[in-house]
């Protein structure tokens, strides 16, 4: 379809198949309804182009056509936002789960040998509708973040008054939910009755400012009311009611800044990595994560959460996890020069030369992942100017926490807290009755020293000898012999720590605590194993625990009301309440150490119960046992679908130089026909891309492969193939290869020949 021109009557002719239509607004050609005609401007496009919709179906196409083709193809989706009680639960009743010390559901997911399904964890608990702000829209632009109740009013704008079907099927909680464009931060409410009835409205906010002023967010809504499949009426309203003297909004200016909000998004995400997955609820997933964490951001600077005071209030702008969180995401998509900009806001403006924040209290552990972030962004390309730039505050943080450790090694040798930092792990601390009953030597703070110590000194170093700056040098080879030291102590500490009670062997997430979680906190709350939430998150997360810790810890945790169908809880004892915006740290060591079901259970869980479906809003916790409201939105949980897909596709194990490739992928991505790809992923060895597809109904998989520049200890491949399939031979650009193992369904790919490698599997 392409558009030969615009007519003067609303109506536009048009080459289909290379014949010519004529079509007027409202007319049907197939499937296609001709909505609107938006002749070439400067707000537009520099080419006329039409609208053209598909109501034959409730999740049907928006697209625009201009003379070379399909300008846009904007899908729309939505999903329920309610669930029939009778199914719930997966056979259980919720006071069953809640008096389970065991993680019931999780046991009964893997009790199976198949990887887990996300239909069937969606359908173990009800979706996410009870939130105050349920939804939002905005762009980085403004400092306005126009947020939306559950069934899509927002503070400005109700559809019910154009639709009177639209209050009940929202009171009974029957409203669909969705987007359109797939990832753009385009909302869709659908009020749905009849099968091929229903009315919906979209809502985005515009890339631009109105009156010059960036206080106010400008928001579209369009209300369609469409009956057997046909559109009867649509309603188009720029921000609020018409009210003289705004008698009626232009059509044509909605979707010119539709279009122009497709192009200034698509163009965010392009510089980054390229995914192309057999689960496109997953991809889009991902990327619309990104995008939500970018406008929640006023211009550069860090905001925890939108709309709701709690969490959107400035005074939320420097905690440390919405610097972290955020800026590692877009360094691990490849988005490097917004990464540089948040490093640069979050040291200038949060950061003192002391190492102290603009914050109410320190989060001893994310000190050390600030060091990691530093060091990430100059491994990925970055320019070490900038951390040169700001060496004084970078040093100001190490020297900090420098000084708590040398603290720590004051204790008598043999204590379990030698050597250990001791300090807050969670800066609400600050609110609570007695904050100094937090100084306490969890380990998190000294594992996510070490590896931060480690991964600057290494950069120091590497900046040094590039600069000729031989004290430079010295200073990262400290640091790199702290840390090693530091991992010594910890692992001594790890040992000293270790609880049995009852028979089982607990890690405690404090340095030589008496008694575990599940006995001192449920006797006193305010114990300070009550922050072992985040505390276990920020250790797993830290990469420096072996295998067996890692185990030790996520078996105590299921074992004793702090996990629900595989996600951590948090705040207190069997509370129910999800850690949404910590479990990437849980998922990052279960993809370190091949628990891939473990992993990929986190993961749908997440997605299914810490997003609201359709629109994939994030809270920071909700609880999905107990009646109540979800907490506000925020960053780091709207965050962790991205960090877990990258993970999944593209690890660095932090502890080695080896390069995982797909360590975690479902089996089901591998089953014939299915195909994979990701590009641009970029790594501390330079960027790397594959594609895989499988013919496994005849024996084979081709992958091929363009490799990082640089030396990369080892690059292993994994295929978990469906069925039962074992590799049986490689071939690696034609000649057979024999290092792989097919236990393992790893192939080690080789390093000689050339950065692009063609490998062809063969299986039994």
């Amino acid at each position: 379809m392409k558009l030969s021109r615009l007519l003067e009557s609303s109506g536009a002719e048009l080459l289909l198949d290379g014949k010519s239509v004529t079509v007027k607004n409202g007319d049907r050609i197939g499937v296609w309804t001709l909505v609107d005609t938006v002749p070439a401007s400067p707000r537009a496009s520099s080419q006329s182009f039409v609208v053209l919709e598909d109501y034959t179906q409730r999740d049907g196409h928006l697209i625009f056509v201009n003379a070379h083709g399909i300008l846009g193809d904007l899908a729309k989706s939505s999903e329920p936002t309610s669930a029939d009680p009778a199914k719930l639960y997966l056979g259980h009743t919720p006071q069953e789960i809640l008096d389970s010390p065991r993680d019931l559901l999780a046991d009964q997911i893997l009790s199976s040998s198949d990887d887990p399904s996300y239909d069937e964890i969606a359908s173990a608990f009800e979706p996410i509708s009870k939130m105050q702000t349920y939804s939002f829209v905005g762009t980085p632009d403004t400092y306005d973040k126009i947020g939306f109740a559950y069934g899509g009013r927002s503070p400005n704008f109700d559809p019910a008054p154009y639709e009177s079907s639209i209050a009940k099927i929202r009171e009974q909680r029957q409203v669909l939910d969705g987007l359109v464009g797939g990832y753009l931060p385009v909302l869709r409410f659908v009020y749905p009755q009849e099968k091929q009835s229903w009315t919906e409205m979209i809502a985005f906010a515009p890339w631009r400012i109105s009156n010059g002023n960036d206080h106010v967010q400008p928001v579209w809504y369009r209300v369609s009311r469409i009956e057997n499949g046909r559109l009867k009426w649509a309603k188009y309203i720029d921000s609020y009611h018409p009210f003289p003297p705004r008698t009626g909004y232009d059509p044509k200016l909605f979707y010119s800044d539709l279009a122009a909000l497709s192009d200034r998004w698509n163009q965010f995400l392009a510089p980054g990595m390229k995914i192309d997955l057999p689960d496109e609820r997953l991809a889009n997933m991902a990327r619309y994560a990104l995008v939500r964490a970018r406008m929640t951001r006023v211009g550069d600077f860090p905001k925890y959460g939108a709309v709701d005071k709690d969490y959107a209030g400035s005074e939320h702008d420097g905690f440390p996890d919405s610097f972290t969180a955020d800026t590692t995401a877009m360094l691990e998509w490849g988005l490097l020069d917004l990464a540089a900009r948040y490093i640069e806001n979050y040291f200038a403006k949060f950061v003192r030369d002391d190492g102290s924040l603009l914050y109410r209290g320190p989060e001893v552990g994310q000190y050390g992942r600030m060091l990691t972030v530093a060091a990430e962004y100059v491994n990925y390309g970055g320019h070490p100017d900038l951390l040169l730039r700001y060496r004084t505050r970078i040093d100001g943080i190490t020297n900090l926490l420098l000084g708590l450790r040398n603290k720590g090694k004051t204790l008598p040798f043999d204590d379990p807290a030698y050597g250990m930092l001791a300090g807050w792990s969670e800066a609400d601390a600050s609110l609570d009755p007695a904050p100094q009953r937090y100084m306490q030597p969890y380990f998190s703070n000294s594992t996510e020293a070490a590896r931060g110590f480690r991964d600057v000194g290494r950069v120091w170093e590497k900046i040094g000898r590039q600069n000729n700056d031989s004290a430079l040098v010295a200073w990262g080879r400290r640091l790199q012999r702290e840390a090693d030291e530091l991992l010594n102590d910890l692992n001594a500490a790890f040992l000293r720590s270790i609880l049995a009670v009852g028979g089982e062997k607990i890690l405690p997430a404090i340095a030589g605590a008496k008694e575990p979680f599940h006995i001192a906190v449920p006797r006193d709350n305010t114990d300070p194993q009550f922050r072992s939430y985040r505390a276990y998150a920020e250790m797993l997360y830290s990469g420096s625990l072996s295998k067996d810790q890692v185990r030790t810890i996520a078996d105590y945790r299921a074992s004793h009301h702090d996990t629900i169908l595989g996600v951590p809880t948090a705040y207190g004892y069997r509370t129910a309440d999800l850690a949404g915006f910590l479990a990437y740290g849980h998922g990052f060591a279960l993809i370190q150490h091949d628990f891939a079901r473990q992993a990929l259970l986190l993961l749908y869980s997440v997605m299914a119960h810490q997003y609201t479906r359709g629109a994939w809003l994030a809270p920071e916790t909700r609880n999905v046992l107990m009646e109540g409201n979800a907490a506000p939105y925020c960053v780091p949980a709207q965050l962790f679908v991205p960090l877990m897909t990258r993970w999944m596709l593209v690890f660095e194990d932090p502890e080695s130089e080896t390069l995982w490739l797909g360590k975690v992928m479902p089996r089901e991505w591998l089953a014939d026909g299915k195909k994979i790809s990701v590009s641009a992923a970029p790594t501390r060895w330079g960027p790397v891309s594959f594609s895989i597809a499988s013919h496994l109904d005849s024996g084979g998989v081709v992958v091929d492969l363009d490799l990082p520049s640089g030396d990369a200890g080892k690059v292993h491949l994994r295929l978990r193939a469906p069925g039962g399939a074992k590799i049986h031979s490689v071939q690696a650009n034609g000649k057979e290869w024999k290092q792989f193992d097919a236990g393992e369904e790893t192939v080690t790919i080789p390093r000689d020949s050339g950065r692009h490698v063609r490998l062809e599997i063969r299986y039994r």
